[in-house]
């Protein structure tokens, strides 16, 4: 677990009704710190907010918080949905193969589903819109 002291500055909202948040550290980031960051990628992050100005000394007990979060499956099975995707093709591909395939099986299979889905969806295309669309 990793806490930096951030100050929110923006947000935006998404299609799906979800939230990305832009923030600005309040500290200098070493390099180490940054990797340290980075090894996080992926992971599931709990964003605090407080309504303290900038400057102000803010003293959080993270494990109070931590302690006192609601149960929520979905934090204990999030999976983004490229990575559901990625998994259903994975089981599917091991299904018709009878083993586990390899990365370069995979890749191959990933890259033609991913295709043929590409293809649907291009296929759903007004007339008019198809031609302009081929570049997808």
């Amino acid at each position: 677990m990793k806490v930096i002291q951030t100050e929110l500055k923006g947000y935006n909202r998404r299609q799906d009704d979800s939230v990305s948040f832009k923030v600005d550290s309040l500290i200098e980031l070493s390099s180490k710190d940054i990797g340290d960051i980075d090894s996080y990628r992926g992971t599931i992050a709990i964003l605090v907010l407080t309504d303290s100005l900038v400057g102000n000394e803010v003293n959080i007990d993270v494990e109070d918080i931590i302690k006192n979060l609601p149960e929520n499956d979905a934090l204990d099975n999030y999976k983004s949905p490229s990575k559901r995707f990625r998994d259903v093709l994975w089981r599917l591909l091991e299904q018709k193969l009878g083993k586990q395939p390899n990365k370069e099986e995979f890749a191959d299979y990933y890259k033609r589903e991913y295709d043929k889905i590409i293809e649907h969806y291009k296929g759903k295309f007004e007339d008019n819109l198809s031609s302009e669309e081929d570049d997808c």
